[in-house]
């Protein structure tokens, strides 16, 4: 009977329970280790939001007075200045957004804002179930929004239960998109 070599087969079986141990070790603490050195290097991220809409940064807060004028304690959206063509638009498109989340059509209100005289016929309200007119016969609501987002430039805003002006959208705002944007914070926000 031949003599054999003394067989390597144990090594090499603690030298893979090695690997095994380094490879487990690499995968639990590589990423906490890259995070600890990319926070201590001073670096930050920070994703952009997805919103279609502007985000008002930081968001402005209307005055106690003028807050309550805007139905306090719900979401808001609302459109600003003097009815024309563009703003009757909007004020349909809102609508059919609102129609469009049943769920939160109590959380939500249309508020729109004008200056004194300007009021929709009542034609024109008949046509918008759900809508709130405001009007400023004080003449500080309007300023005070308009600080949030220029009425030139500006379809509607939302503004949050606490009075905070949050978003504001252009008048060449996509009506799917903000659907999507208000149907996302409100899912967020609003308990069901």
């Amino acid at each position: 009977m031949p003599i054999s070599a003394p067989s390597d087969a144990p090594q090499r079986s603690r030298w893979r329970g090695r690997w095994a141990l380094i490879g487990l070790a690499a995968l639990f603490f590589g990423p906490l280790l890259f995070t600890w050195g990319y926070y201590s290097a001073g670096f930050t991220w920070r994703p952009a939001p997805k919103l279609s809409g502007s985000l008002i940064d930081p968001p402005v807060q209307l005055a106690p007075q003028d807050a309550a004028r805007l139905v306090p304690g719900r979401w808001k959206v609302v459109v600003v200045g003097v009815c024309n063509e563009a703003c009757w638009g909007t004020l349909v498109d809102l609508r059919q957004i609102w129609r469009s989340l049943p769920r939160f059509q109590d959380a939500l209100v249309r508020i729109y804002v004008h200056p004194p005289g300007q009021a929709l016929s009542s034609e024109r309200m008949a046509e918008q179930p759900g809508l709130i007119e405001v009007e400023d016969g004080q003449g500080r609501l309007l300023p005070a929004l308009a600080l949030a987002a220029p009425p030139q430039s500006t379809a509607f805003m939302l503004v949050d239960p606490h009075g905070f002006a949050m978003l504001r959208y252009g008048k060449d705002f996509d009506r799917r998109a903000a659907r999507k944007d208000i149907d996302h914070l409100l899912r967020r926000f609003v308990p069901n």
